[in-house]
């Protein structure tokens, strides 16, 4: 993996202020990639084409329950519910994209 160096400018009423990337504490330990990542949230279409029906957005919480984003309603859900998201039916959710994030150590 490359390094890349850039500078930010941001300019305000003070003047301007530059923030170099390589300037860093190196007394600070660098979190590595693992190689595992954790699913975080999906989003499901439900319906008989992508352009008929509806589409939700699951997103997993700090405390390990599922939020279910459908429209303005939302509802709380088990891991065991998003497990079962995989659908091929119309009358099913069908998981369209999966979000994950890495896990660092």
């Amino acid at each position: 993996m490359e390094l890349v160096s850039f500078q930010v400018a941001e300019s305000g009423a003070l003047g301007s202020s530059y923030m170099d990337i390589d300037q860093f504490d190196s007394t600070v330990p660098k979190k590595q990639l693992t190689g595992i990542y954790n699913l975080v949230a999906v989003v499901t279409h439900k319906g008989p084409t992508a352009n008929l029906g509806h589409y939700v957005a699951w997103v997993k919480q700090a405390n390990e329950t599922w939020i279910q984003f459908s429209d303005d309603m939302t509802s709380t859900h088990e891991d065991s519910e998003i497990l079962e998201l995989s659908g091929g039916a119309d009358d099913q959710h069908v998981a369209y994209i999966y979000l994950y994030k890495a896990q660092l150590i």
